[in-house]
């Protein structure tokens, strides 16, 4: 049985430097994610508001105060590591229900795999001290947030099964990779980003 496990119960403030697929300019996920939204509207949960949406890659650094100039390195070895990657597609379906939080999938899982081992291979080049992420997660985008603990997760289960019978799926075409300085604020994430990176091809 699912037990929900409230998300917020960190600090707010500054949570490090990240690696992300950022998505300003997807209307067809914008859409995907609001009707999704709206069938999942239960009082524990916090929607992501749509301009939050993202895909962590990879983490930089947990600690924002230790990179410091080594940011312009790290850009300009992830630099030279994207030329080498096509732009790619993603699709974006298929809820998952988890203990803190409710996200699509994304495949091709692989393809963003290899972005993201490219990256941090880049990352860690320039800057050795970086704490990357260990373990290996499927790629996912998150779109609502669990508020309280300990409750029953069962009626979204099933409510998630009712809604991957309905909804379609959001293709979205990969063209960069962001930087960001990612902050944790009252029920929701804010960044400022630091660095667009390109897939040059």
């Amino acid at each position: 049985m699912l037990r929900l496990k409230d998300h917020w119960t960190r600090p707010e403030g500054p949570l490090g430097y990240y690696w992300f697929l950022t998505f300003e300019t997807s209307p067809e996920l914008n859409t995907l994610v609001s009707g999704s939204q709206e069938a999942i509207d239960y009082p524990y949960y916090d929607a992501a508001p749509l301009a939050s949406l993202h895909l962590t890659l990879d983490r930089i650094s947990n600690d924002p105060t230790s990179v410091g100039a080594d940011l312009e390195s790290i850009e300009r070895s992830a630099t030279e590591v994207c030329r080498e990657f096509e732009p790619f597609q993603i699709t974006v379906d298929h809820l998952n229900c988890f203990r803190s939080a409710v996200a699509f999938d994304v495949t091709p899982a692989q393809r963003v795999r290899q972005l993201r081992d490219a990256l941090r291979g880049a990352t860690l080049h320039a800057f050795p001290a970086a704490s990357v992420k260990r373990g290996d997660t499927n790629p996912h985008i998150s779109i609502a947030y669990a508020n309280v603990d300990d409750i029953a997760g069962d009626r979204v289960v099933e409510k998630m099964g009712q809604v991957n019978g309905k909804v379609g799926a959001a293709r979205v075409t990969v063209r960069e990779a962001t930087m960001v300085l990612l902050e944790r604020r009252q029920r929701s994430y804010a960044w400022e980003v630091i660095a667009r990176v390109p897939l040059a091809g």
